[in-house]
């Protein structure tokens, strides 16, 4: 090594997901990638274009058997019924996706622990003290009210993440989220104040194209997940004028897909068509020549209520205008960057009224403002933040 040489630091991601499919942490590799040698943990193999990368050792982990989680439920009831916070710790260590992980670490060694969502954030706070390392906590939800909807994660999961919030993100040294409302919500129930990082992909110019009047075409790509109902889409598409045709780009449940294909074509015959989906790189430049990105969210929960998803900022990023219902944290910035229309209701015939009283001078309008704020939101502005904090600690 010459003088001028200086050794590259390493950072360890941790990620319980599909990593191939997870369009954050996937903006973290490449983005932290460029300066920094990263060992990445996570369900499946990488992406082929990052599979040989120099830099990056890949650990991959076997997502868990359901009836593996069903197997430790007691010592949540047990842990609940006496507050025993060392059985909230049994039953982290006793998943096998995280003892697996910490077996195939072992022998490494990290700079910064940068850790995704809870379910990494006691393996990242065991990691970061062996290794003597800052730890980053980036949270995707409100964790402790993730699936509030279900009786059995009010009761057993949301006491153990608020158990290891305070245990252990209250002393990471960052905190990270996906909206300003869970950012706040953090700061005000556990006293750490997460840095905001928006869910926005790289910045792609879109040039406009011309809307057919007698053919508006609507998108929605994502995770085909039933909480969502996406069936009100398909019910609000039967309602609307005969110009308007929605197409699905999905990936997850392939049962709910064939359910949404069966609901289709009973409701809304040849009006409704399903994609093949694509990685996450590619969605901005594969929604871009539709005119609408598409998508009814009703806040069943709190982090629904206050959800900036990422498919709201491909939608912006590929220049499409946007339809939503009256979703708050949606709402508020569709408002603000005048880039859609918000629907008063999630009730089919009320969308489908706000999609009837457009023209194609209004769409073409909207799709302008989402360029605007697509050159201002990306992934390159976004991520700005990650690198920055990651330099901070680094020193």
């Amino acid at each position: 090594m010459t003088h001028n040489q200086k050794l590259r630091s390493t950072i360890c991601i941790i990620s319980f997901s599909p990593i191939a499919r997870d369009a954050r942490v996937l903006r973290q590799v490449s983005y932290l990638a460029r300066q920094y040698d990263l060992v990445v943990i996570g369900y499946g193999d990488p992406p082929p274009a990052w599979r040989n990368h120099a830099g990056i050792r890949w650990v991959a982990i076997d997502p868990p058997a359901r009836n593996e989680l069903r197997a430790a439920q007691f010592l949540l009831l047990a842990a609940r019924a006496g507050f025993i916070p060392a059985l909230y710790e049994l039953w982290y260590w006793l998943q096998m996706p995280y003892r697996r992980a910490q077996e195939r670490v072992q022998a490494l060694k990290a700079d910064l622990v940068y850790a995704n969502h809870w379910t990494a954030l006691p393996l990242g706070w065991r990691l970061a003290a062996r290794w003597n390392a800052p730890l980053v906590l980036d949270l995707h939800e409100y964790a402790p009210l993730e699936w509030e909807e279900q009786w059995r994660w009010r009761m057993l999961h949301a006491p153990m993440i608020r158990y290891f919030l305070q245990r252990y993100a209250t002393r990471a040294g960052a905190t990270l989220t996906v909206s300003p409302e869970i950012a706040r919500r953090y700061e005000e129930e556990f006293g750490f104040a997460p840095v905001v990082v928006l869910n926005a992909p790289e910045y792609e110019p879109t040039p406009d194209h011309d809307v057919d009047p007698q053919s508006i075409r609507l998108i929605h790509h994502g995770s085909a997940i039933a909480a969502r109902a996406l069936e009100l889409m398909i019910e609000t598409i039967a309602c609307c004028d005969a110009r308007y045709r929605l197409h699905f780009m999905l990936v997850g449940d392939e049962a709910y897909i064939q359910r949404l294909r069966s609901i289709a074509g009973r409701v809304a015959p040849g009006r409704v068509s399903f994609l093949d989906p694509v990685a996450p790189h590619q969605v901005v430049a594969r929604i871009a020549p539709f005119d609408i990105g598409f998508f009814l969210l009703k806040p069943s929960n709190y982090n629904y209520s206050v959800a900036l998803p990422n498919k709201l900022f491909d939608f912006v990023g590929a220049g499409l205008a946007v339809c939503i219902g009256p979703s708050p944290g949606m709402a508020a910035f569709v408002h603000e960057r005048q880039c859609g229309v918000v629907a008063p209701s999630f009730d089919p015939a009320v969308v489908a009224a706000t999609l009837n009283q457009l023209n194609t001078e209004q769409i073409r309008a909207m799709r302008r403002s989402a360029r605007v704020a697509a050159a201002e939101i990306n992934a390159a502005t976004e991520m700005a933040k990650v690198v920055r904090l990651c330099e901070q600690l680094l020193g």
